[in-house]
């Protein structure tokens, strides 16, 4: 019996880490752009974050954020919010909210105690990324995640430092 040698592409996992909202949102500008339809988007941050970056008033409800989000990714895209005690409140927008949010005995995977390490080394992340945008997030950065085909995410990564053309 001889078996097919197939060429099969696997999606790759991207983290990049942005200092405030305006450097994301033009990441995601070029993306929009470049038309990556095959990538899959998360985006990480720090609820509290979020509102100093949009100059409006801390809130338990999340409400604005995810407006913010179906603005800016469509209104079918998944929003979830989780606590963990490192982190504080985080929000969640994208493919992988589900992964976060996933419960093992009725606690989202993402408030214990490896919480979002745990869930960035599942999903392909290494220890030194995992480590870093963990360090990232605490600090308040957000964390972009990007699954695709590795000919998408260079060309993302390439891009992704200029600015938009107005």
């Amino acid at each position: 019996m001889r078996s097919a040698n197939y060429n099969i592409k696997e999606k790759q996992i991207y983290f990049k880490v942005y200092q405030d909202l305006p450097q994301l949102e033009n990441a995601l500008k070029h993306l929009e752009e470049q038309r990556f339809l095959q990538v899959q988007v998360s985006v990480l941050g720090k609820s509290e974050q979020f509102h100093v970056d949009k100059n409006t008033a801390i809130s338990k409800d999340t409400d604005t954020i995810k407006t913010y989000w179906e603005s800016r990714l469509g209104n079918t895209m998944n929003f979830g919010t989780f606590y963990n005690p490192q982190t504080g409140s985080v929000f969640i927008v994208g493919s992988l909210v589900s992964t976060f949010l996933h419960k093992i005995n009725g606690k989202s995977l993402a408030t214990l105690s490896s919480g979002p390490y745990g869930v960035f080394r599942g999903i392909g992340a290494s220890e030194a990324q995992a480590t870093h945008c963990l360090k990232q997030l605490n600090d308040g950065n957000y964390v972009l995640i990007l699954r695709g085909f590795e000919q998408e995410l260079q060309a993302f990564d390439a891009l992704s430092c200029r600015p938009i053309d107005k």
